[in-house]
């Protein structure tokens, strides 16, 4: 990809941003068969004989914010998630996930919302088919937050295999719920905050209705 793109990675870094940047706000706002190639050059200060100078076209300019998304996302922000402590209690790895996305909201808002295009009910036919490298990232999350569970953390008088069923069930529903409100600007930035505190008064509600008691202070 490197080899193909050694045009535009020869532009001082400052210029590539307001690019890229550009690009991502426009497709993540209008999508990709709505989006102006127009809007973009006219946001990056550059013309569009320029843009297609370093992209060929308006597919390969989408393909290549896509992929640098989740370069970006795994470089910046995996890597130091990974290599991060993990406790055994399940609901604090979920906190630790959510300190994760709450950065990655107020460093990137744009990138978040341009990603999130992808989980929409119906996504463009540009978007569907980055959804298996979305999904693999999204996994790779999953499996890190959900494996080596302390167990014996969780109330006695249910299955414990159940209690984290049911956990994963109202996690994943309050993630959506929270996906489509920031996907159709119900959620933005002012509201960010008691979004944050709603979530945390969540999995303390959580905790209390899973956890043993002495757990839950």
């Amino acid at each position: 990809m490197i080899g193909h793109f050694d045009l535009f990675y020869s532009l001082e870094h400052e210029k590539q941003k307001h690019i890229i940047d550009a690009a991502m706000q426009e497709f993540g706002e209008k999508g990709f068969r709505h989006a102006s190639t127009n809007a973009i050059v006219e946001k990056a200060g550059i013309s569009k004989g320029m843009l297609f100078y370093y992209f060929g076209s308006k597919e390969e300019l989408f393909d290549f914010v896509f992929d640098f998304s989740l370069e970006l996302w795994k470089a910046e922000y995996m890597q130091k998630f990974m290599n991060e402590a993990r406790p055994g209690d399940f609901l604090e790895r979920c906190k630790m996930l959510s300190e994760l996305k709450r950065k990655v909201i107020t460093d990137f808002p744009v990138i978040v919302r341009f990603i999130e295009r992808i989980y929409l009910p119906e996504p463009e036919e540009q978007f569907k088919k980055h959804l298996n490298g979305a999904k693999e990232l999204k996994e790779t999350v999953r499996k890190y937050i959900f494996d080596d569970i302390d167990y014996s953390l969780f109330r006695d008088d249910i299955d414990p295999h159940n209690t984290e069923k049911y956990i994963k069930w109202l996690m994943d529903s309050y993630e959506a719920d929270i996906t489509v409100k920031f996907n159709t600007g119900e959620l933005n930035g002012n509201d960010l905050d008691s979004a944050w505190e709603h979530y945390d008064a969540f999995t303390a509600d959580l905790r209390k209705i899973f956890y043993k008691q002495e757990y839950c202070l």
